[in-house]
């Protein structure tokens, strides 16, 4: 290795920076959340000159020797290379502090009693003098101007002419815009000043909020004279701040009035407080993120550039591999950011019922068949219910885009929910009525019957749970109620392996066991759901007869659409039940497959229809048409992914919930049609989200019931009647039924998309 390769950094070799009372090393600690490194103070206006560059020699000495500053760590400034070790000032820094014209709620200098008053401490010209006559000065280096509003400094005038005297050939002044300052105007005239300019807004509102000034009109006034003398040297700043100007609207504002002003190159940052704090919260950082490409992807449609400063910068490295190298990037994140919860708890309903069958099924094989029927025909009653209930979530959803208030339909929703609870407690309690006459095996219809009477009274807490879940949606509040499903997957596997095999002094109760479990965990989610929204109810609130009308409405033809859905998937577990328990097991094995890897594409089209309604409200045809198409590109590609990985380990897949070997028999030949049907299912789901979204759901139960019963059935019929094709039959039904509905769906909704890209208001 050669004797001059180490880590170090060009600006503590190079730089200096002028702070309130002392000179550091650089600016950068501030934003990656590191400490002040001085190299000397400031007193009385002078400094002791052998002390700064003694200091300066000992960082340079401990980076030779492998020392990092624990203040220097992660900072992306850090390069190991040979370093010319000649002292030349190639960054110069000034952030002595004076009074400023605006009081940002994100200034650093807000917490810090040392910057009260705004008093200017010293001056920095005559420092900077004579250390320039003892270290030699780059023209071609980086001069930077912050703190306070650098117009208002004393100096500021003799700082740049002394500067632009010497050959400074790049200097980059941070302003709040406020005062117009003729010695920017000169050296934007001779193209050495770089004037970046903090609006963080698109509004007078939120500027004023931001800036706790009334000098909206004013700043941007200067702002356009200024580009007028050098439009590709004026930068217009936006801090992205949480809860303030996070949001799409006000970025889009502030573009189109950077854009009026003839701005080349915007930059964006974050706040730096929030930043560091939440540097580690995944799903914070990446809502963030997005906002960062949509940022890039609106200014490039205006033809404006965009850089990334300080936090955004460390944000992009800690999360760069989550960035997709598509055309719909920050859709995909948007579409991510919401399905991720929403996918946690499909995934949830999905396992409360896996783990059923999977612990019944090492107790014995007589129980998995008859909780498979059991549920095959429950699910097949009070999904439609369930249906009913996601009209909520689209009706709110347009409303919020239209910039109504919903909080005051809670009540009716819950009230809503209790009543179409008892009405499905009753549905499900009245079929076993139904079980004696389906001519199942003589031996599983006692456990059939026992497993529905339990079970049927379980509706109470997942209507309860499901009522709730789809009001926060519309506020896009899905982690809780998803995180909540999750934890009762958990606390319903303790409960199955307790009541069906018996602990704790219990006995063992097989099925009866499962139906005991499942009812326990469901009237906990729904008290626990409760429990959350609680506070939020205002109980003073009227009964909104005409909203419940709306829900029924456009929720029937939702929960139509999903009971001919499950009818269609639940008759064939029974049709196969009549003629053997084990094609019953097979056939619920082969499904949970499937409809576990569903829960990705299913979250995505709820994200989608969520997004979709709101800006159908809203009438912003290009974000319709973006996430429409982000959300068909994400559901096709994972089950695409889903369908190679089931196509090369079917057997290992498969023995994940059964050894049993005529399961196995059965299962196996069916695995690669399996495979088929999850692309068109993912595919068909998207779509119909898509619909929903246009709150065309009535279009949606139409195409199912002519996917399934139209096209699906009559298929099963000829190859189960006369190729003797049994289960396989079916599922090849099932595939062809899914690939008529997701071309029919998506025809429908670029019809629809045309008729409504005439109204839209961008």
């Amino acid at each position: 290795m050669h004797k001059n390769k180490y880590i170090s950094c060009d600006r503590l070799i190079n730089g200096i920076d002028f702070e309130i009372d002392n000179i550091e090393l650089c600016c950068f600690r501030c934003h990656k959340g590191g400490g002040i490194i001085p190299l000397c103070e400031v007193k009385n206006g002078n400094i002791d000159f052998d002390s700064f560059f003694s200091a300066r020699d000992k960082y340079i000495k401990e980076n030779k020797a492998g020392k990092i500053n624990p203040k220097c760590e992660g900072c992306l400034n850090l390069e190991k290379k040979e370093w010319n070790e000649k002292p030349v000032i190639k960054y110069i820094h000034f952030n002595h502090w004076t009074h400023c014209n605006s009081n940002c709620e994100y200034c650093y200098t807000k917490k810090d009693p040392k910057y009260k008053g705004g008093v200017q401490h010293y001056n920095a010209l005559p420092i900077l003098k004579e250390i320039l006559s003892k270290i030699e000065f780059s023209p071609s280096g980086e001069i930077t101007f912050a703190g306070g509003e650098p117009a208002l400094l004393d100096e500021f005038d003799d700082i740049i002419d002394y500067l632009l005297d010497i050959g400074a050939k790049k200097i980059i002044i941070h302003s709040s815009g406020i005062k117009y300052s003729k010695a920017i105007e000169r050296g934007l005239k001779e193209n050495k000043i770089q004037l970046v300019i903090s609006h963080d807004s698109g509004s007078s509102e939120i500027y004023e909020k931001i800036k706790n000034t009334y000098t909206y009109d004013e700043v941007w006034k200067n702002t356009a004279e200024y580009a007028k003398i050098s439009s590709k040297n004026v930068y217009s700043k936006y801090i992205i701040i949480p809860k303030v100007n996070d949001n799409k609207e006000e970025i889009k504002k502030w573009l189109n009035k950077a854009h009026e002003c003839s701005i080349k190159t915007i930059i964006a940052d974050i706040e730096h407080d929030f930043y560091n704090q939440n540097k580690n919260n995944f799903r914070e950082c990446l809502r963030i993120l997005s906002l960062c490409e949509y940022i890039k992807n609106a200014a490039k449609s205006l033809g404006i550039e965009v850089e990334f400063y300080n936090s955004a910068i460390y944000l992009y490295e800690k999360y760069k591999l989550f960035i997709p190298l598509f055309k719909y990037r920050y859709y995909f994140l948007e579409l991510l950011i919401l399905a991720f919860p929403l996918l946690i708890g499909n995934l949830g309903h999905i396992l409360i019922g896996g783990t059923d069958i999977l612990i019944v099924s090492k107790y014995n094989i007589n129980s998995l068949a008859a909780i498979s029927i059991a549920n095959s025909i429950l699910f097949t009653i009070f999904i439609f219910g369930l249906g009913i209930l996601d009209a909520i979530t689209i009706i709110l959803s347009n409303k919020l885009g239209q910039r109504e208030h919903i909080k005051g339909y809670l009540l009716s929703s819950l009230i809503f929910s209790a009543f179409l609870a008892v009405i499905f407690t009753l549905l499900c309690y009245s079929s076993i009525f139904l079980v004696d006459r389906l001519s199942f095996e003589t031996h599983l219809v006692p456990l059939i019957k026992q497993y529905i009477k339990i079970v049927s009274f379980s509706m109470f807490g997942m209507f309860l749970y499901q009522g709730v879940k789809v009001f926060l949606q519309a506020y896009e509040i899905v982690k809780f109620p998803n995180l909540l499903l999750l934890g009762a997957v958990i606390v319903n596997l303790i409960f199955d392996i307790v009541f069906v095999f018996g602990f704790f002094g219990l006995p063992a109760m097989g099925s009866k066991g499962a139906a005991i479990a499942t009812l326990c965990v469901r009237s906990l989610m729904g008290i626990a759901m409760l429990v959350y929204i609680f506070k939020s109810i205002n109980f003073k609130s009227k009964i909104d007869l005409s909203y419940m009308k709306q829900i029924l409405k456009i929720g029937i033809p939702i929960g139509t659409a999903l009971l001919l859905e499950f009818l269609a998937f639940n008759i064939i577990t029974i049709l196969v039940g009549r003629d053997s328990g084990i094609l019953s097991a097979a056939h619920n094995i082969l499904m949970l497959i499937p409809s576990t890897t569903f829960t990705v594409p299913l979250a995505i089209a709820t994200a989608v229809a969520i997004k979709v309604s709101y800006y159908y409200g809203a009438k912003k045809c290009k974000e319709v048409k973006n996430y429409s198409y982000a959300g068909v590109i994400m559901g096709v590609s994972f089950m695409a992914f889903c369908s190679l990985i089931l196509s090369l380990f079917p057997a290992q897949i498969i023995k994940l919930f059964t050894d049993n070997a005529q399961v196995l028999n059965i299962s196996l030949p069916l695995i690669l049609i399996a495979a088929m049907y999850q692309v068109f299912d993912g595919f068909q789901v998207i779509t119909g989200g898509i619909l929903k979204g246009f709150k065309m759901t009535k279009v949606v139960s139409s195409t199912v019931l002519c996917g399934y019963w139209v096209i699906g059935m009559p298929v099963a019929f000829i190859l189960v009647r006369y190729f003797n094709y049994s289960l396989k039959g079916y599922w090849i039904a099932l595939a062809v039924a899914l690939f008529s509905m997701g071309m029919i769906q998506a025809l429908i909704a670029k019809y629809k998309f045309n008729k409504f890209k005439k109204t839209c208001q961008d």
